[in-house]
């Protein structure tokens, strides 16, 4: 199958640590390529971005709901064999279980991994069920969009109401419904339990995020022994976000501690 994949490669001396982009749930390569890509190429790093089968420009839309996580991981590792270093993986959303689910598979094949916003390990069925209560008009819309009944996003999920009109009707006009069978296994556990990996991790997370609040994101720094980094007014989307750059400018160190 046919996926798309963004490079930005920097202009002069470039680091031996890559850096591969796993977008979540509705989104494609797009939503990297308009701060993340250029910004974290001009710092150095080679930069690459795909949209997993069935979104953005990669093929298999039209049979999107029979997609499982599984065939998302199988997307990332074709793109990882394309390269000549072990890459840094950058998850968000439903992208950070497919990441997690590599760095319990296979720890060998990465350097080190951030998750941005993520789905934590045993999944996100105690996240929705409080959405139920609190977002469930914002929920329905999102089912209806997912099942193609609807062409309308609640943009309050994922995006700051700090942005431009304009910014916003054009990211909403680029979402696409998600995988059914997805999703199914992303509300239950999908990694092991107990899990030891020596693979660097950063966790981010904020206490503004419409679908992981703070309480999640702890969790799944606890999971992975580490402290997570949480921000007090970022959206579900870190990387569109207005205040985006105090989001790459965390990860950076991180990833400066990784390179050779």
């Amino acid at each position: 199958m046919k996926l798309e994949i963004l490079t930005y490669v920097p202009d002069g001396i470039a680091s031996e640590t890559p850096l591969l982009f796993v977008h979540g749930g509705s989104h494609g390569a797009w939503c990297w390529k308009e701060h993340f890509l250029p910004y974290f190429s001009s710092k150095g790093f080679p930069s690459y971005a795909l949209s997993l089968r069935g979104h953005g420009e990669s093929e298999g839309n039209e049979q999107i709901h029979s997609f499982s996580l599984n065939d998302y991981m199988n997307d990332v590792l074709e793109v990882m064999q394309l390269m000549n270093k072990k890459p840094v993986l950058i998850g968000h959303s439903l992208g950070g279980a497919i990441v997690q689910k590599i760095i319990c598979s296979h720890p060998d094949k990465i350097q080190g991994a951030v998750l941005m916003a993520s789905i934590p390990p045993n999944g996100m069925s105690r996240d929705i069920r409080r959405l139920l209560f609190t977002r469930f008009k914002e929920l329905y819309q999102i089912r209806l969009f997912d099942k193609g009944r609807s062409p309308h996003m609640p943009s309050r999920a994922f995006l700051s109401p700090d942005l431009p009109d304009e910014k916003r009707e054009e990211y909403l006009g680029l979402l696409k419904p998600e995988s059914t069978k997805a999703q199914h296994e992303s509300m239950r556990r999908f990694v092991p339990k107990s899990v030891s990996t020596k693979v660097p991790m950063l966790v981010m997370g904020s206490r503004q995020d419409w679908f992981f609040p703070e309480k999640t994101v702890h969790s799944i720094g606890k999971n992975y022994n580490t402290e997570p980094v949480i921000f007090n007014d970022i959206s579900h989307d870190m990387m569109l976000d207005p205040k985006w750059r105090t989001v790459a400018d965390q990860i950076v160190p991180f990833l400066q501690k990784l390179a050779p």
